[in-house]
C-alpha cells in the first residue's frame, strides 16, 4: 500500500513538473555536448533536448510497475535511463566514427596539397586543392580558406583551424603550413621535406588503425561460434545436474 501512495504521488508531482521541466531542460544538458556540436557541425539546442524529455514522458507510467513489484523499480530505472540517454550515445558514437574519418582522410588530402606547394604559396594551393577536397573535410577546408584570404601571416589562422577534433597531427599539420608560408625561401625546403615525411608516418599509421578496425570486427565475429559452443555445453551440463538432483 505504501509503494503505491509513493508511485501515484511521485508520478502526480512529475507532471506538475512538466511546465518547469521544459522550461529549465538545458540544465540536463551532457558537458560534452559542446564538443559533439562541433565535431558533427549540428547545434544540440533545446528542441533536441525536449525531445528527450518527451521521451521519459511517454515511458513514466511504468514506474506504475512497481506497485504490482518492487523488483520492477530497477527495470523502469534503467529504461528511463536507457530513453534519455539513447539520443546523446548515437550522438557521441557518430562523432567518434567521424573523428576516426577524419584521421584518415586528412593526411591524404595533406599529401595532395603537398604536390601543389612545389609551385604555389599556401593560399593558392588550399584554393587548388578545393575541387579535390574529401566530402569529411570539404566544411573544414572551405573555412580555412576563407581565413588564409583574410589573413595568411596570422599564426591564429592556421591553429584555430579544426581544433575541435583535438587531433594533435592535424595541429602540427597547421603550424608546417604557417611556417611554409611564413619563412624565407631560403628554409622552405628543408621545411616541405619535413613535413612530406611525417605525412608519410601519418598516413601509414592511419592505414594501418583503419585496418585494425576492419580485422577487430571479424575477430569478434570469429568469436560467435565459440561462444554458441559454450552456451551448449552449460546448458548440458546444467541439464545433467537437474536431472542427478531429481533421481536424488
Amino acid at each position: 500500500m505504501e509503494r503505491m501512495i509513493l508511485s501515484v504521488i511521485f508520478l502526480i508531482l512529475w507532471k506538475l513538473g512538466d511546465p518547469w521541466l521544459n522550461d529549465h531542460v538545458m540544465l540536463f544538458r551532457e558537458k560534452t555536448c559542446d564538443h559533439l556540436e562541433a565535431v558533427l557541425k549540428i547545434k544540440l539546442d533545446q528542441k533536441w533536448m525536449l525531445d528527450r524529455i518527451q521521451g521519459l514522458k511517454y515511458v513514466r507510467y511504468m514506474i506504475l510497475l512497481i506497485i504490482l513489484d518492487i523488483r520492477f523499480s530497477y527495470l523502469v530505472l534503467f529504461v528511463l535511463t536507457f530513453v534519455f540517454k539513447s539520443p546523446y550515445i548515437r550522438l557521441r558514437h557518430k562523432a567518434k566514427q567521424h573523428i576516426q574519418l577524419v584521421r584518415y582522410q586528412f593526411p591524404i588530402y595533406l599529401r595532395q596539397l603537398q604536390i601543389l606547394l612545389q609551385n604555389n604559396t599556401v593560399v593558392n594551393a588550399v584554393e587548388l586543392s578545393l575541387a579535390y577536397v574529401p566530402d569529411v573535410l570539404k566544411e573544414d577546408i572551405h573555412i580555412f580558406h576563407t581565413s588564409l584570404l583574410e589573413d595568411s601571416r596570422s599564426l591564429n589562422t592556421y591553429i584555430s583551424q579544426m581544433q575541435a577534433y583535438q587531433l594533435p597531427e592535424i595541429t602540427r599539420a597547421f603550424k608546417w603550413l604557417y611556417r611554409y608560408q611564413s619563412i624565407g625561401s631560403q628554409d622552405a625546403y628543408r621545411q616541405f621535406n619535413r613535413m612530406i615525411l611525417s605525412t608519410s608516418k601519418w598516413l601509414r599509421q592511419a592505414r594501418i588503425h583503419q585496418k585494425q578496425n576492419a580485422v577487430g570486427i571479424y575477430q569478434w565475429m570469429g568469436m560467435l561460434p565459440l561462444v554458441g559452443v559454450t552456451l551448449v555445453f552449460i546448458s548440458a551440463m546444467l541439464s545433467v545436474a537437474l536431472t542427478l538432483f531429481e533421481r536424488g
